[in-house]
Formats: structure tokens, C-alpha cells, sequence
């Protein structure tokens, strides 16, 4: 029989997808998260290519929260066009994004379109660590 801390637990994953074609980018980001004390939440943390790769993954389709990290430049399906495509169908999926892009009018769109941060690389690991704090605050 479950305690009610360990129920709370298994009802509460959070998937977060980081959606970057840089390897190292991809590393780094993994070691960050798995630092970080998020309470609340079963976290299970994935790691793709490319748009088309995180799609085929169907993770999704997982019941839970879900984080996605979006880079902005990325060959066959870049950030915005992940973010269109998600925001089309799934409207309660947290998206940051973290790109090169550094235009007032490429963050401006991504906003509008539905990010819920966005942080331009290079970019603070603290800063980072705090901005993921805060939508992972808002989900609860």
C-alpha cells in the first residue's frame, strides 16, 4: 500500500524534453536539471535531435506535466515550429526556449506564440536553474 507522499509522487511526473541538435548543449542541460532540487514531481528528463525526433517519441503522449526546452536554430524543424505545433494541440505544455536568436522581434514571437520564457544562449546556469523554478512553480 502506497503512502499518501509516495500516491502524490506517482501522480505528479514531470517530462521534460530538451529539443537541441548540440550535443554538448544537450549534456550540459541534463546535468543541470538532475542537480536541481525540484520537489513534487517524479522527473524524467529525454534528450533529442531535432523537432522530428521529439514527435516520433510520442512522449507527449505521457500523463504529467511537460516541459519542453527548445533551442531556436536547429536543422528540418526549428524551435518556433516545434512550439507552433505543440501550442496547436496541447495548450497546457510549459515551453522555454534557449536559442542563439537573439532578436527583439524572434523573442517577441516566440511569446506570442506561447513560450513561457525564453533565455538566450550563452545563458547563466543559475539564471537558467531559476527560470526553470518558476514554470516548474506554475504547475502546481
Amino acid at each position: 500500500m502506497q503512502t499518501k507522499e509516495e500516491t502524490m509522487r506517482s501522480n505528479n511526473k514531470l517530462f521534460i524534453s530538451i529539443i537541441d541538435n548540440d550535443e554538448m548543449v544537450q549534456s550540459l542541460l541534463v546535468k543541470i536539471l538532475n542537480l536541481m532540487n525540484i520537489d513534487h514531481f517524479e522527473i524524467y528528463i529525454k534528450a533529442y535531435d531535432d523537432g522530428v525526433q521529439f514527435f516520433e517519441s510520442n512522449n507527449l503522449e505521457e500523463a504529467g506535466e511537460h516541459l519542453l526546452i527548445l533551442d531556436g536554430v536547429m536543422p528540418n524543424m526549428d524551435g518556433i515550429e516545434i512550439l507552433q505545433k505543440v501550442k496547436s494541440t496541447r495548450s497546457n505544455v510549459y515551453v522555454l526556449m534557449l536559442s542563439g536568436r537573439k532578436s527583439q522581434s524572434e523573442i517577441e514571437k516566440a511569446l506570442k506564440l506561447g513560450a513561457d520564457d525564453y533565455v538566450t544562449k550563452p545563458f547563466s546556469i543559475k539564471e537558467l536553474q531559476a527560470r526553470v523554478l518558476q514554470i516548474i512553480q506554475r504547475m502546481k
